[in-house]
């Protein structure tokens, strides 16, 4: 441990002070600047890494929870085959995804880990150092005899100049090296603490990770199940073409029956800005978002572009940090074209994400606007169209509705609740985001 600086000799001249604060401060300042150059800054970093990575574990267990959990309730008929195939092939990707998280943050801790023993060695090597030469100072003042009474060092001034200056010396000197030696053990103190917090969350994670690997052996039945699902649907696989013709002429009765209302809101629209102003002090100069095509009366209203309003600038600034229309649930199909799980060479479109969620669950409005239209479509049950703007939201699958065109409808509220597929048994609703006539993908817009 370190020596009371006050107890110590000290030099009699200003030479051998300066020689040993100088001694100090080569010392010191490298440490110094060792804390600022190789803790803080790959600290900071890893610090944000780190909550980037178990905000990702986190939101990935809540998926594969909830996924276990609706997936269960999936019926084990042949009707319903396809349905868990799809399901079980999710829940396998989020786990490997979860697994490769808990790898990465396994690897972010012991980066950390490894630098901050490399700081405390380099710490306990520099403080070996300073004892030695401060003990060799102290050696040597001893030797030559001097400063072995500070009180005496005082009293021998020529001056009562000099004493004073005397005494502010052996002031000075005496914080300097408690400073030094306080600043040198708390330093020590935090970087071992630092390191003890670190190898705890690494074998916790370790532990996760034995137990996620775990859930990988657990989740090899649910493959071999997959493997038996995927061999009787490619024996059925003509019951399955004719449940696809129907699904996609249900799709595209539901795709002509949003178009027609979209269109049908695009046309009052460039109605309405056709008309002359009545109040000719409102009148105002074309800006580049004024319809050129409405004003020339050579376009048609599907090429009219409208211009963008209040309410459609602010839908847009809420890119990404819309919420989920449904309390619980987890994406089962995407957004776009893709291949069918099944059957080769066959291509599926989905005009926006279908989310699979609790029995009844509420379906609510991500955002303020007004109903457009509400249709019955079968095998897609009510859909409702919601106007915010120049943009639209499609919410379809719902069992019920009591909402009728041209309602108000605020963020958060009921629009209805989704049904429930009698021979799968999976809820799930449909959800579609348009601008003006343009297809959106949904999973870019709501919250992650």
């Amino acid at each position: 441990m370190f020596q009371n600086p006050t107890a110590l000799t000290f030099p009699r001249t200003t030479n051998e002070w300066n020689s040993s604060t100088a001694l100090s401060r080569v010392v010191f300042l490298p440490l110094l600047l060792l804390l600022g150059l190789v803790i803080w800054a790959p600290v900071q970093a890893f610090g944000q890494n780190k909550r980037d990575l178990e905000n990702k574990r986190k939101n990935l267990i809540r998926e594969i929870e909830l996924a276990d959990k609706m997936l269960k309730k999936t019926t084990q008929s042949k009707a319903a085959a396809l349905d868990r195939y799809v399901a079980l092939q999710k829940q396998i990707e989020r786990r490997e995804s979860l697994i490769n998280t808990i790898g990465a943050e396994i690897a972010e801790s012991q980066n950390a880990i490894d630098r901050t023993a490399d700081v405390i060695e380099s710490l306990t090597l520099d403080i070996q150092k300073m004892r030695a030469d401060y003990g060799k100072m102290v050696r040597n003042a001893f030797r030559r005899k001097t400063l072995s009474n500070p009180l005496l060092y005082i009293l021998s001034a020529s001056s009562l100049n000099q004493a004073f200056r005397r005494w502010l010396f052996l002031r000075k000197y005496d914080r300097f090296r408690k400073t030094q030696a306080e600043a040198i053990l708390a330093t020590q103190s935090m970087l071992a603490n630092k390191i003890t917090v670190l190898e705890e969350s690494r074998k916790k994670q370790e532990e996760l990770l034995a137990a996620l690997q775990g859930q990988k052996t657990v989740l090899s039945t649910e493959l071999v199940d997959k493997e038996k699902l995927l061999t009787t649907l490619k024996k059925d696989e003509s019951r399955i073409r004719s449940e696809l013709q129907q699904k996609q002429a249900a799709h595209e009765a539901l795709n002509q029956a949003i178009e027609r209302i979209i269109q049908a809101e695009i046309s009052r629209k460039v109605e309405e800005a056709r008309r002359p102003r009545t109040n000719p002090s409102a009148t105002a100069p074309a800006t580049p978002s004024t319809p050129v095509a409405a004003e020339s009366g050579t376009a048609s209203d599907s090429d009219a572009d409208i211009p963008d309003d209040s309410q459609t600038q602010s839908f847009r600034q809420n890119q990404g940090r819309l919420p989920w229309p449904v309390q619980d649930g987890v994406i089962s199909r995407g957004f776009g074209r893709q291949k069918h799980p099944t059957i080769k060479n066959i291509e599926i479109t989905n005009n926006g994400v279908d989310i699979r969620t609790n029995d009844a669950s509420a379906v609510r409005a991500v955002y303020d606007g007004k109903v457009a239209g509400v249709q019955f479509i079968p095998g897609h049950d009510y859909t409702v169209i919601l106007q915010h703007g120049n943009y639209y939201t499609v919410y379809s699958n719902l069992s019920e509705t009591a909402l009728s065109k041209g309602d108000r409808i605020a963020a958060g509220q009921t629009l209805g609740r989704v049904s429930t597929n009698p021979i799968s048994g999976t809820t799930e609703l449909h959800f579609e985001l348009w601008y003006q006539k343009k297809r959106l993908n949904p999973a870019s817009w709501i919250k992650k």
